[in-house]
């Protein structure tokens, strides 16, 4: 009976091993990761990303940020307000899969949420909130004179002077998403999914070869039809080695984390020739992105702890980056959006990533609230007007 077992079982594995081996090479031809880390980050929700991915290290501060907690925690409303219907806040929180939540005001903060095996340490993808980051890191450059807005990418980057029309794409039509590059910003369900260009920029251990392989022109850039585009960040991010000698990461732990107190490691994930995600893939804490939220409250100013005051953004890139760029999206639905921040009404500042990451930044009442999610409803507005609401202790 033996025999027929270990004929059957090396019958079996024979092909097996041929199928998997005939992915692997697949995805290495395609620069994707292994097979096991490809599946791994096709199906992980954001908060178990920094797992799968290669990553940088930001270091925490040297002069961390001590939080300090209101006395009397701050009860959310039981119900907030949208559209005329009341909607359940505790509901809408789990619905949104909210894994923290963190309000803080005028550096206290008043009110901490952690879902189950979460605590204030755990980091999170925050997606798209990289794009946020990446552009006061761009600010710095150009404070110090290292680039200007209307430097045409391929003076940095001359790898993609032989892509025709980039040439005419500026530093400035990247940051409000001006370029006109034909990367769709799609993301079907399943399978589908996997190999759409901005997919392959997530999974590629080669952003700069799925770039290259995938830049084409909707428009001439600076044109009115421009959309939203994460091709357009990811080039942006990629003009720190060229320019500094350093890598994004690298810049952003010296200029911007340490600086605020980030009391623990962020980090960005990276492709096999070390550039950073930079249109994504930022993992943090929420106390941490509270920090860099703060930045806005004072002018670019580090708004509290050991280095209170000290400047981060000049004043006129604090301006640029809380001005609308005027742009429209369509789809998206919002003209309000400039050098990677988002404008809501009641001049409230937003950075949003995929799957419900943000921080909410209310002037007003020097409030920012973040929220990380593994967000698969549909309730985006519902979060809007949640957020929105408890920033104005409604």
């Amino acid at each position: 009976m033996r025999k027929p077992v270990k004929f059957l079982a090396k019958w079996l594995l024979a092909p097996v091993t041929l199928v998997f081996i005939a992915v692997f090479v697949f995805l290495m031809f395609i620069r994707y990761p292994d097979p096991v880390s490809a599946y791994q980050l096709a199906t992980a929700p954001p908060s178990e990303q920094p797992n799968v991915f290669q990553k940088s290290s930001i270091p925490a501060s040297s002069e961390p940020y001590i939080f300090e907690k209101s006395s009397i925690p701050e009860t959310l409303p039981t119900t907030i307000n949208h559209e005329g219907q009341q909607v359940n806040t505790q509901q809408l929180l789990a619905d949104t899969g909210t894994h923290a939540l963190v309000v803080m005001r005028g550096g206290v903060i008043t009110h901490e949420f952690y879902s189950d095996n979460w605590d204030q340490s755990r980091v999170q993808n925050t997606m798209s909130m990289g794009k946020t980051m990446l552009s006061i890191a761009v600010g710095q450059l150009i404070d110090q004179g290292l680039v200007r807005e209307d430097d045409p990418i391929t003076d940095h980057l001359p790898q993609f002077r032989d892509n025709p029309g980039m040439e005419d794409v500026t530093i400035k039509h990247l940051l409000d998403m001006q370029s006109c590059i034909n990367i769709p910003e799609d993301y079907p369900p399943g399978p589908e999914g996997w190999f759409t260009p901005v997919a392959q920029l997530f999974a590629t251990t080669d952003v700069e070869y799925v770039l290259e392989q995938s830049i084409s022109f909707a428009c001439q850039p600076g044109d009115e039809e421009y959309e939203y585009r994460s091709a357009n960040s990811q080039i942006l991010g990629m003009i720190f080695k060229n320019v500094t000698g350093q890598s994004l990461s690298e810049f952003f732990a010296e200029n911007v984390w340490d600086r605020i107190g980030a009391n623990y490691e962020a980090s960005w994930a990276i492709d096999a020739n070390d550039y950073e995600k930079s249109f994504c893939c930022f993992n943090a804490t929420a106390r941490d992105l509270a920090l860099a939220g703060s930045l806005f409250l004072n002018v670019g100013k580090v708004a509290y702890g050991p280095n209170e005051g000290h400047q981060v953004m000049s004043e006129n890139w604090f301006g640029r980056m809380t001005t609308p760029a005027g742009v429209w999206f369509g789809g998206y639905g919002s003209d309000d959006f400039g050098a990677g921040m988002w404008h809501k009404p009641k001049e409230q500042l937003v950075s949003q990533g995929y799957r419900g990451q943000f921080i909410w930044i209310n002037p007003y009442t020097e409030t920012v609230i973040v929220k990380l999610s593994d967000d698969y409803s549909d309730y985006y507005d519902e979060t809007v007007s949640m957020l929105d609401q408890i920033s104005f202790g409604n």
